[in-house]
């Protein structure tokens, strides 16, 4: 009778709170989408050609034969009668300084000089760089159809060749000379992640702790013994903001420090000092949003539920892991809310992309606006509890 009586009272409570009974049946729904267009394609990297002179009249084969290749070929916005070879590669840089794509094969009319001559002939691959998964699959298609590009390029026979002359002519191998824009080909796999990992265990262990401290104050009832007392609320959100910093500072310090040593390219200390102030920002604005979220909580377990609410869609959608390109539209407009997203592209601007930290002033005006943008809901939360009190 007393277990039918406890399991009924269970019951009630859930089903009078929508924020438990949205978690239990809604929060599950959304995490299996994102799992599953988190999963269901690989990146396929974007490759562009571009050809002048007589390379013209070999550049349809060398498409067809690139088709076959797990990868996207891509127009790109050259002018065809763009002739001079230091504005082509200025606009070939551009293309890839864009996005436009992550490789762009160049064939230019001297190619066929140096075959003629009985050289190798050269090639120039411009590579963007930054994404080693992406940089590897153009490298790797367009490597596999060199061999088929230098057989179908013409020869020059002497009529004194012997067959065993004719035969032995054009059997040598292009000449792949690879330009990088970001990095080089030393970069690997794991140095593309390594530049997210400190704002994101940052963010994650400061939001767990800070909510789960701050709901505790509220148990306790010192919370509402402060918003009652003659202090304002820029005093209680500093006071609680200067203890957490100490201990989330040295943690971040910690972290940061640890991932800096498994990263294997050279990196400054104008860099390291970068990246430390966008730790610092994420910081911050994880600290009043654990803040927030033990003001919008009724209870500890409502807490619980704000951190796989706030986390795990950053996990996803923050370009953290996987790329958002392959997610719907909505989760594409859901990433540009979360933090994550924007400290995530001024990290790898600053490490891979070697840019200087003002360079990402979009990303670090829109982290300030989330700043403040939490610190006024704050404010406003807090002054519906000052009311209720």
């Amino acid at each position: 009778m007393v277990a039918r009586w406890i399991a009924w009272r269970i019951i009630r409570e859930i089903l009078r709170d929508r924020r438990t009974l949205a978690f239990f049946f809604l929060v599950p729904l959304i995490v299996m989408s994102l799992i599953y267009y988190a999963l269901q394609e690989d990146e396929t990297a974007r490759l562009g050609v571009v050809s002048r002179g007589v390379m013209r009249l070999f550049e349809a084969d060398l498409m067809l034969t690139l088709e076959e290749e797990d990868i996207e070929l891509v127009s790109l916005d050259i002018p065809d009668e763009e002739i001079d070879p230091e504005r082509l590669e200025q606009m070939i840089w551009t293309q890839l300084r864009t996005g436009q794509a992550e490789g762009i094969l160049f064939l230019g009319e001297q190619l066929l000089e140096e075959r003629f001559d009985g050289k190798r002939g050269r090639i120039d691959f411009y590579l963007e760089g930054s994404r080693p998964t992406l940089t590897a699959s153009v490298v790797e298609s367009v490597a596999s159809v060199m061999d088929d590009l230098a057989s179908s390029l013409p020869v020059v026979i002497d009529s004194s060749c012997s067959a065993f002359c004719a035969n032995s002519v054009n059997i040598k191998p292009l000449d792949l000379e690879e330009h990088y824009l970001y990095g080089s080909e030393d970069y690997r796999l794991i140095d593309f992640f390594l530049p997210v990992f400190p704002p994101f265990f940052v963010f994650f262990f400061t939001f767990l702790i800070s909510t789960i401290t701050f709901q505790r104050e509220r148990v306790r009832g010192t919370l509402e013994r402060l918003l009652i007392a003659p202090v304002s609320f820029t005093q209680i959100v500093l006071g609680y903001v200067g203890g957490f910093i100490i201990f989330s500072g040295c943690q971040a310090a910690i972290i940061l420090t640890f991932i800096l040593s498994l990263i294997g390219f050279k990196i400054t200390l104008t860099q390291i000092g970068a990246i430390a102030f966008l730790t610092f920002l994420m910081l911050l604005i994880s600290l009043v949003l654990g803040l927030l979220a033990s003001f919008l909580a009724a209870n500890e377990f409502q807490a619980l539920q704000f951190i796989p609410l706030v986390i795990l869609p950053q996990i996803f959608l923050s370009d953290m892991i996987w790329s958002i390109d392959g997610f719907p539209k909505i989760f594409q407009w859901i990433s540009l809310a979360l933090p994550l997203t924007h400290a995530n592209a001024a990290m790898r601007n600053v490490l891979l992309k070697q840019q200087n930290i003002w360079d990402s002033w979009p990303q670090l005006l829109t982290l300030s606006g989330f700043f403040f943008c939490i610190l006024l809901l704050l404010v406003l939360v807090s002054r519906r509890h000052q009311n209720a009190a």
